[in-house]
């Protein structure tokens, strides 16, 4: 009971600081117009590392927040992020925690399903046909910066989930 306690208080804390992080100081640097995203990362290091049921959760909460935040009437990054969380927790279970390579593969892949996933809504909502050029720019900018940003977020989450779980394993020891 009080690992799941000190579990929840954790993601809630690191969801606190992944959005500051975004909004802040993310939000106003950005390379050929495109912006890192550190909260898609979020969702595919918490999908990865929890599996199907957290990741799908976590990432619906997150989408919630930020279609609150950004003011998305529409629940695009609900259903954008709930999506992206829900495949990616899928895959947890072929996944190898120690595969650098994977990582790459798996950031790469989900980064496209993510935009993908929201030019598509964006279609369907505005009826407006954007450029399918930019799109692709968008995607590969945003895989390749996602693909850097990930292994500082994933070696961070890596430490953090390593210490606590060793911490619990002491202390249940006792």
């Amino acid at each position: 009971m009080v690992k799941k306690c000190l579990t929840v208080i954790y993601i809630i804390l690191f969801i606190l600081l992944i959005f500051y992080l975004q909004l802040f100081v993310v939000d106003t640097r950005e390379l050929f117009g495109i912006k890192p995203n550190l909260i898609l990362i979020t969702v595919i290091v918490v999908s990865l590392w929890y599996g199907t049921y957290t990741g799908t959760i976590f990432a619906f909460i997150i989408g919630f927040l930020c279609d609150l935040i950004f003011g998305s009437t529409t629940g695009m990054f609900t259903v954008a992020y709930t999506i992206t969380g829900a495949i990616t927790g899928f895959i947890n279970y072929n996944y190898r925690k120690e595969n650098k390579m994977s990582l790459v593969y798996v950031t790469l892949i989900f980064t496209g399903i993510f935009e993908l996933i929201q030019y598509i809504e964006y279609l369907m909502i505005t009826h407006v046909y954007s450029n399918f050029f930019f799109f692709l720019k968008q995607v590969i900018v945003s895989s390749i910066l996602n693909t850097i940003i990930v292994f500082i977020i994933y070696g961070v989450v890596y430490k953090i989930v390593d210490k606590f779980e060793s911490n619990l394993r002491k202390q249940s020891a006792i």
